[in-house]
């Protein structure tokens, strides 16, 4: 038998240098104008380029009769290359940061000013309401750091998120105020003091199951989180290039993380091509990708063949993005509630999901029907996440797969929201809607304030703001202090921030809560032997049961990190964390704890 001759590749060492070179320009982005200019180049020019020498050069050295001619090219090759590549990695980063919080900042404030309501003597001394702050807290905080600073800056953004949610003239009414980021903090301050972990007054004692959730055991929380911390990448993804390299720096760990999803002047073959390098799929299994600036009346978002790997199994994916562009800012009205699948839910999320079944159905149906056998996921992040929570009750309320063909009865459709809005209420479920929520599977990040943002919640919010305003803190001088921090808050007083008051019924304004049979609440316990993070979760109710709150009767918890907790990728670094705990047989970890009543030291387990 005559052996098989295996012919090496002409000058393998060349060959592989030049397809690294072709992969890292192919995922190089520059943000701004320079961005403008490169990234079609990119794609145009030296992507081509770059191919088309990764097959002639090797052939063309492979024939020059010298010896260590390959080894010779490639190390010259690479020496440059490598510069370059040092270069990209240290110039833009800071750029990249700079120009995502800008653009978050500048909409934020302007969707603050589109909502305000002008007053003629407040309008003059206030720029945006409830970003300034009167000069005795200026001239008290002084001597503190950054500290203002800090707040200042949590408070932009979280107004902000508020506007951009459709709260506008109820936002007004609660923050035109000269004392009302004092007011804020001291809230804050009150807030925090009972929030440790470990204690039963921490907000996430307060609203958890004593035990696990019904229809849940620890084989089935393990399957949860495989699957959580796959499709929070997808959540990741429907941002766009900014957010997946800020999910992968923050994996990284102690990284500086960018906290906005969109970079201007990304190609759409970029961002195809990175998504599909993220997301572990190949490019002719994203059957749909939107553009990135988004329109007026529909959410932006990406459809995916997720094909099975390992004990994962297949799915068609619906990836969901967050609003953060201003074609999402919506009108006051639409922050109050409608009629939907027989309860209330936010009106304007509530429209999209409808939008965006009506935009996407025929794809999803045939994307199910050529891929037997696959579940529906819908997933996303924030406005995203309620969109996803909403539509995938109503698919599963109305039946709407069966209805629409006999081959699609069968298909399970779950749903992976992440810092989802509460959305929907209705006061006295039925088995059906229960049966809807069944498999809607919803996480809080430490503080995030958005899955706790509801006109009810504002309202309240705005109530006991005027409570703190109102108490007498004794000398001139003794607020701002309290809000530095300097001088202790009086017992009365912080129990009046704890306690949560109810308000009287408003019609519209239900107490919206999240979707879901239970809410995975994520906090951080520890730090292991590599200062990297480490999380457990607790079960939590979303809407109260009997006596027993859920987390819709909690009020926003005012903090510093209250919107830097939200960003996507933080969710992804708190969910990877559980789950490698989990994985970890040194650890022995659950993952999840329960209230202190029941674990008396609510520890990293």
């Amino acid at each position: 038998r005559m052996a098989t001759a295996v012919t090496e590749a002409p000058a393998p060492h060349i060959t592989a240098v030049l397809k690294d070179a072709k992969e890292d320009l192919e995922n190089a982005e520059f943000p701004g104008l320079v961005g403008k200019v490169f990234n079609p180049v990119r794609d145009e020019v030296l992507v081509p380029i770059t191919s088309k020498a990764t097959e002639v050069v090797p052939v063309v050295v492979g024939v020059v009769p010298l010896p260590f001619v390959d080894e010779v090219g490639a190390f010259a090759m690479g020496v440059p290359i490598g510069a370059a590549k040092i270069g990209y990695s240290i110039i833009p980063r800071k750029e990249v940061d700079d120009e995502a919080d800008d653009t978050v900042t500048r909409e934020f404030e302007l969707a603050f000013h589109k909502t305000r309501k002008p007053r003629p003597i407040t309008s003059s001394l206030m720029g945006v309401v409830g970003f300034t702050a009167n000069t005795v807290i200026d001239v008290a905080t002084l001597p503190f750091g950054n500290k203002f600073g800090n707040w200042m800056d949590a408070t932009k953004k979280f107004l902000g998120y508020l506007a951009f949610s459709g709260l506008g003239e109820e936002l007004a009414n609660a923050f035109v105020d000269f004392n009302a980021l004092e007011n804020m903090m001291i809230i804050g301050r009150a807030q925090e003091a009972r929030n440790t972990v470990g204690t039963a007054e921490s907000r996430r004692a307060r609203v958890a199951f004593p035990s696990l959730p019904p229809n849940v055991d620890h084989s089935t929380f393990k399957e949860i989180m495989t699957y959580s911390t796959r499709y929070v990448r997808f959540a990741s993804a429907a941002y766009g290039v900014s957010m997946i390299d800020s999910a992968n720096l923050l994996q990284a760990f102690n990284k500086k993380v960018v906290t906005v999803p969109l970079v201007a002047g990304s190609s759409e073959k970029a961002r195809k091509r990175k998504t599909c390098k993220y997301l572990g799929l190949k490019p002719e299994d994203i059957i749909k990708m939107t553009n990135p600036g988004g329109k007026k009346n529909l959410v932006n978002h990406f459809i995916a063949i997720d094909r099975p790997r390992g004990k994962l199994s297949g799915a068609v994916v619906l990836a969901i993005r967050g609003t953060y562009t201003l074609s999402g800012v919506k009108t006051d009205a639409a922050l109050y509630s409608q009629q939907f699948c027989d309860g209330r839910a936010h009106s304007g999320i509530a429209d999209a999901a409808n939008n965006l079944w009506e935009e996407v159905r025929e794809e999803v149906l045939r994307a199910l029907l050529d891929n037997p056998g696959f579940d529906l996921v819908v997933t996303g992040h924030s406005l995203g996440a309620g969109t996803a929570a909403l539509l995938t009750l109503k698919l599963k309320y109305e039946d709407i797969l069966a209805n629409e063909n006999d081959y699609l009865k069968d298909v399970k459709i779950r749903c992976y929201a992440y810092a989802p809005p509460p959305v929907y209420y209705q006061k006295d479920m039925s088995e059906k809607i229960k049966d809807a929520m069944s498999s809607i599977y919803a996480f809080i990040h430490e503080n995030d304030c958005v899955p706790f943002a509801s006109a009810d919640a504002l309202r309240r919010l705005s109530d006991l703001m005027v409570k703190v305003d109102n108490y007498p803190k004794g000398i001139f001088g003794s607020s701002p202090l309290m809000a530095a921090g300097i001088k202790p808050i009086p017992e009365e007083l912080s129990d009046m921030v704890f306690e949560d008051p109810e308000l009287e019924y408003m019609d519209g304004a239900e107490k919206l809560a999240i979707p879901a049979p239970f809410v995975m609440w994520m906090r951080h316990v520890d730090d292991d032997d590599k200062g990297r993070p480490m999380f457990n979760t607790m079960f939590c109710r979303p809407q109260a049961e009997g006596d027993m709150k859920g987390t819709n009767d909690l009020n926003f918890h005012i903090d510093e990190r209250m919107v830097s907790d939200h960003m996507n990728p933080q969710y992804e670094r708190a969910l990877n964390s559980i789950r490698q705990q989990m994985l970890n047989r040194k650890l022995k970890s659950d993952g999840y704890v329960f209230p202190p009543k029941v674990n008396p030291e609510e520890e990293y387990n």
